[in-house]
């Protein structure tokens, strides 16, 4: 079974003209949850009622504060099938208070709230296998690895490098790895990934496919010389996909 990715954002907390928070969606689950999901996920081609999972990564404003939004949009739209949204435990009940105060806790629309450990677990979406790992952020997070029989993509979200990414993506087909910062253009940001970064950690984990997100806003005029750059220390792939970008693995 091939995982389907639509890339609905690609920036990092500040967004830009051409790129908004980031933000994926994996078959029929989204990860994190900025802006407009609803309607980018139209505009992707995406039935929006298909959704099954929400996962909320961390507590950051640019990784949640379109949910209460997307709900709603659901709930209008009709959305029948019960929800599951998963939430870092760190900021589950902050979020669950959230929905509430938008009238978004009620009998008539079946939401499924599960907090997630950061230390680690496995959630199942059908034939998909979600695993959870640490990464090290600024405030308690995690990456993701999704899997299947044939296909394995890992996801870093925001993250400092850490070898838990490189123990998490070896034998992954692709690497999504944060690159909200570079050496050369912005120097190092606390709690996040150079691009340099994430071709070095792609390497060591033997990854020969990596896409680059979560990016600053000060690297966009460079990332054709950035891109050059991470494949050469990478020796493989450098994907910099736009917004509503696709993929399939």
């Amino acid at each position: 079974m091939l995982l389907r990715i639509v890339f609905l954002g690609t920036s990092a907390a500040v967004s830009s003209n051409k790129r908004d928070n980031t933000c994926l969606l994996v078959d029929d689950v989204l990860v994190d949850c900025p802006g407009n999901a609803f309607g980018k996920m139209v505009r992707a081609g995406y039935e929006p009622l298909r959704l099954r999972t929400i996962i909320i990564t961390h507590r950051h404003v640019d990784h949640s504060y379109g949910l209460p939004s997307l709900l709603e949009m659901l709930r209008l739209s009709g959305k029948e099938e019960p929800l599951k949204i998963c939430i870092n435990e760190d900021f589950f009940f902050e979020m669950r208070q959230i929905l509430s105060t938008y009238g978004l806790i009620r009998e008539d629309f079946p939401l499924e709230m599960v907090p997630i450990r950061v230390d680690g677990c496995a959630l199942f979406e059908g034939s998909l296998r979600i695993e959870t790992f640490p990464v090290k952020h600024s405030v308690p997070n995690f990456g993701l690895k999704f899997s299947t029989s044939s296909s394995c993509v890992v996801y870093t979200s925001d993250t400092e490098p850490c070898e838990e990414v490189i123990e998490q993506a070896k034998n992954a087909d692709v690497l999504i790895h944060e690159a909200t910062c570079a050496e050369t253009v912005t120097g190092r940001k606390e709690g996040h990934s150079c691009v340099e970064d994430a071709a070095r950690i792609a390497k060591q984990a033997g990854v020969k496919n990596l896409c680059l997100v979560h990016l600053g806003p000060e690297l966009e005029e460079h990332l054709c010389e950035l891109t050059c750059e991470a494949e050469e220390i990478l020796n493989g792939r450098v994907i910099v996909p736009e917004d509503l970008d696709r993929a399939i693995v």
